[in-house]
């Protein structure tokens, strides 16, 4: 025999919310993952400049900063590490992570700009990239946080 059948739940009494995430949550999250991302290369360039410097030498890379090798590599790793951290925070909706992102977005841009002589297509892709982000983080970065406490 059919077991009795589970009432059914009303939705009388209930209000439904209405949700006001829009599509640039997903901007907001690639630009969190972007963040991860670039932090990871951070490290393995810094990483690389530490155990095997002869990998970078004579590069272009000699030619943009007038610092040693070694140092390059442990403030790549230190900004690797601040990237990373940063980033998970923006993809769990942190508010601290939002305006940090935003600030490192910023000098993103101006450092990109500065050196747009040297690498001119990735300037102007890291550029479009930043200036997108920066928006994202600015005016619909709020709508994650909410989504995550709904």
């Amino acid at each position: 025999m059919n077991a009795p059948a589970a009432p059914r739940a009303t939705l009388v009494g209930m209000v439904s919310e209405k949700n006001e995430a829009t599509a640039w949550v997903a901007w907001v999250l690639f630009g969190g993952l972007i963040v991860v991302l670039l932090g990871g290369a951070h490290i393995t360039v810094g990483t690389l400049a530490l155990f095997r410097p002869e990998a970078l030498a004579g590069t272009r890379s000699d030619l943009l900063l007038n610092v040693g090798l070694s140092s390059l590599g442990w403030v790549h790793l230190a900004i690797g590490v601040v990237l990373m951290v940063v980033g998970g925070g923006v993809m769990l909706g942190q508010v601290w992570a939002r305006y940090t992102a935003i600030v490192l977005a910023v000098v993103a841009l101006l450092v990109n700009f500065a050196y747009a002589e040297v690498y001119p297509v990735w300037s102007v892709v890291a550029i479009g990239l930043s200036l997108v982000s920066i928006y994202a983080l600015a005016a619909h970065g709020a709508e994650l946080t909410r989504a995550y406490r709904h």
